[in-house]
């Protein structure tokens, strides 16, 4: 008995260690492939380079996320949650298995094919593609492009101002 659970241990920690280690080094090797996924799924108003840009951020947002820490769980819902285990080793075979040649055509057939109809609030492991389109769609820059105005969504401005509409963006 007591050799089994040592041997869960050590398998539990391995993977522990091996899934670290990948985080850190996301997307190694897949970089063009990411950057590919990102021109295909992000818009392209703004060129290659900014969907190259949004691209690196998901990637280190990536090797940032830590399983196991305490979830915001607002007011008035005292459960505490964790965030779930990092989803970057199945990243990586999504990654792989769409190269960097991705198309919206492989795209659409991924997603069609995993049955994933819409984006998450937030990346939560389904699949990289909705996982790198929630991470910008919900973000606070893509708010303040939809709207043209620097709404700052996901800043704290304070109340200085507060009754005044947002600026426009910077052309």
């Amino acid at each position: 008995m007591k050799r089994r659970a040592w041997i869960q241990a050590l398998v539990a920690q391995w993977a522990f260690v091996r899934g670290w280690a990948q985080a850190v080094t996301f997307p190694g090797n897949r970089a063009a492939a990411l950057r590919a996924l990102a021109a295909v799924v992000l818009p392209s108003t703004f060129g290659r380079e900014y969907t190259d840009r949004i691209a690196d951020r998901f990637a280190e947002w990536v090797r940032g996320y830590r399983a196991g820490a305490d979830m915001e769980h607002g007011y008035g819902f005292p459960r505490v949650r964790s965030e779930p285990p990092s989803a970057v080793a199945k990243y990586i075979e999504q990654l792989d298995a769409l190269g960097e040649h991705a198309s919206r055509d492989a795209v659409e057939r991924i997603l069609a094919d995993a049955k994933i109809t819409a984006l998450p609030q937030s990346p939560n492991g389904a699949h990289i593609i909705t996982d790198l389109m929630s991470f910008y769609f919900h973000s606070s820059e893509a708010n303040d492009l939809c709207y043209q105005a620097q709404i700052q969504r996901d800043t704290c401005r304070g109340l200085v101002g507060s009754g005044e509409p947002p600026a426009p963006l910077a052309r």
